[in-house]
């Protein structure tokens, strides 16, 4: 459902469809006098031909001063009309983008608002883990922390100060029960050697959302409302994942042996034993194109018997094609599973 306009934005429509209006039966009067000015020049020529008296040709030139007159002012008026048209939709235009700005701010403003409450309640809640960091440093007596031995890297820890134990045990878990944030306690081993942990920067004062996100979001809001910014606003992109479906394999029974294509380009694959394990949509279709069962057959002994025959003339273009392309199918559904995950990522964007 559409939004309702502003009222001055509908009360300057209904001006503007008020001047087309106008202007329509102005053009509608100019046409018709154009036609009287035609007729009232004609009589006139005639009346000078004809040598006609004094008052019949003061008539003749007193109805075309007339019609003429009334022409310039309907011209004079048709300009007038065009001035107050385009100086209307240049005023519709400039509501239209000063209302984009308003919405763009005022989305600003809004998510402002809600991430300060969210903030307030994770501050509230990290004030009472400090007080229960403070007395679970409290509760590890000098005796009880030589108890406590960590033995992965950097080594094992013993000796250590109760504060340091308590903070070790609270960062565990946090990471255990907050996964999305990073608590590092030593370096990490990376992909091209040791990588040292990065801490989390502390901020001044008790509210750290408003220096670090909502007063930015603030100030653009502000600079989106004096049309210093566009209302185009940045959005996250989440990093796409891998999309491709993994292929497990399917035991089959295979009735009639017969050849598929894995990819576009390669030679065949050929399923010619009694009982083989392909890859399952490969398996599938060929359970539904009757080359295949799922069930072992009762004759299959008979069945091993006779590909044993065959396989020493198996020729590949003998066999039944499936009409199955294994790499297609994984195209296919790497495609549908992006399409959706754009879709999802969209409608929680939206």
């Amino acid at each position: 459902m559409p939004k309702p306009k502003p009222a001055a934005t509908a009360t300057l429509e209904a001006e503007l469809s008020g001047l087309f209006t106008t202007r329509d039966n102005l053009r509608a009067r100019q046409t018709a006098l154009a036609v009287e000015l035609e007729e009232a020049v004609a009589r006139r020529r005639e009346v000078l031909i004809e040598g006609s008296d004094t008052a019949a040709t003061a008539d003749a030139e007193r109805a075309c001063r007339d019609v003429e007159g009334t022409a310039a002012g309907i011209a004079d008026a048709l300009a007038e009309v065009e001035r107050r048209i385009s100086a209307t939709e240049d005023k519709i235009e400039d509501a239209r983008i000063a209302g984009e700005r308003e919405a763009a701010a005022a989305a600003l403003e809004r998510d402002g608002k809600a991430i300060d409450a969210a903030a307030e309640r994770v501050r509230q809640a990290v004030t009472a883990l400090a007080a229960a960091q403070a007395a679970l440093a409290g509760a590890i007596t000098v005796t009880a922390s030589p108890h406590f031995a960590k033995t992965e890297y950097p080594g094992r820890r013993d000796q250590e100060a109760p504060e340091t134990l308590a903070a070790y045990l609270t960062g565990h878990m946090i990471a255990t029960t907050l996964p999305g944030l990073e608590v590092s306690e030593a370096g990490r081993r990376e992909r091209f050697g040791w990588l040292s942990a990065k801490p989390i920067e502390a901020t001044h004062g008790e509210t750290p959302a408003k220096p670090l996100l909502t007063d930015p979001m603030r100030e653009l809001a502000a600079r989106v409302r004096a049309g210093e910014a566009s209302t185009d606003l940045p959005r996250f992109k989440r990093p796409e994942p891998d999309f491709a479906p993994s292929v497990p394999l399917e035991e089959i029974f295979v009735l009639t042996a017969f050849r598929y294509t894995r990819k576009e380009g390669y030679l065949p694959e050929i399923v010619n034993s009694v009982v083989s394990t392909i890859p399952a949509p490969v398996a599938q279709q060929a359970i539904t194109a009757g080359f295949a069962s799922k069930v072992e057959p009762h004759n299959i002994a008979s069945l091993r018997e006779r590909r044993r025959a065959q396989s020493n003339n198996l020729n590949i273009n003998d066999l039944p094609d499936l009409g199955f392309d294994l790499g297609a199918w994984v195209e296919g559904e790497t495609a549908r599973r992006r399409a959706a995950w754009l879709a999802e990522q969209d409608r929680q964007a939206a």
